[in-house]
């Protein structure tokens, strides 16, 4: 994987902070007058935070909830959210769903993935058609430093900016090729349809002032050079 995949834009929108303090929140760019048809949320386990907040500012979305190692929803759950105990990965079977049927269904989606590695192998599996109705991605990636990853960048990167970057600091950082990494990070594209002017490399620092630390007993690490901030 070349680090420059993972080069930060600045968002053409303000951006704001949906879910949770610490691990469950995200950073989605708030782009005005949006009607989003549905947002398709893979990996639960026992936090709805992100998804209720996402319902509040977008009454009107359906939200399909995807986690096949929970039984239901946690806490009292959430009526507007259908629950599907299905992991999400690259084939459709009785466990598995790649999401396609959905997909193809749907036209202006939100996407929001914490699957435990499984993103690489789904998002191999989408076509560029099935990508290009995505308006926001906001996604976790575990360790993706190997060949099989270099794939999966360019197809995000076809269609989408990076214009959020937030390392989850559980596992720390890896030098790879001579770029410091973090090993899992969290990563929101915005749809390059939203951006009327050639976008700008990002300046701002990492963490962002909307940042929180993933898990409180860790320090934030600091990622604060080129792909990700350029000064």
């Amino acid at each position: 994987m070349d680090p420059n995949v993972l080069t930060c834009y600045k968002s053409p929108f303000n951006k704001l902070r949906l879910g949770r303090d610490f691990d469950g929140g995200y950073i989605i760019a708030n782009i005005p007058n949006i009607n989003y048809d549905i947002i398709l949320a893979g990996g639960i386990s026992h936090d709805i935070s992100f998804e209720n907040d996402f319902i509040k500012k977008y009454p009107n979305v359906k939200c399909l909830a995807y986690d096949g190692t929970i039984n239901k929803l946690p806490g009292n759950g959430n009526d507007k959210i259908h629950f599907i105990k299905k992991n999400i990965g690259m084939n459709e079977n009785s466990n598995t769903t790649n999401l396609h049927d959905i997909i193809d269904t749907y036209d202006e989606i939100f996407i929001k993935m914490d699957i435990e590695g499984a993103e690489i192998p789904w998002i191999n599996s989408l076509t560029d058609e099935q990508m290009n109705k995505f308006h926001q991605i906001a996604i976790e990636f575990h360790h993706p430093f190997t060949n099989k990853e270099i794939n999966v960048f360019n197809k995000i990167n076809k269609n989408h900016y990076l214009i959020h970057f937030h390392a989850n600091n559980c596992c720390g950082t890896r030098n790879h090729k001579n770029v410091i990494i973090p090993k899992v990070f969290e990563c929101t594209y915005l749809h390059k349809r939203h951006f009327i002017n050639p976008p700008q490399l990002n300046t701002d620092s990492i963490p962002s002032v909307l940042d929180m630390q993933n898990l409180k007993r860790n320090d934030e690490i600091f990622i604060n050079h080129p792909p990700f901030v350029h000064k």
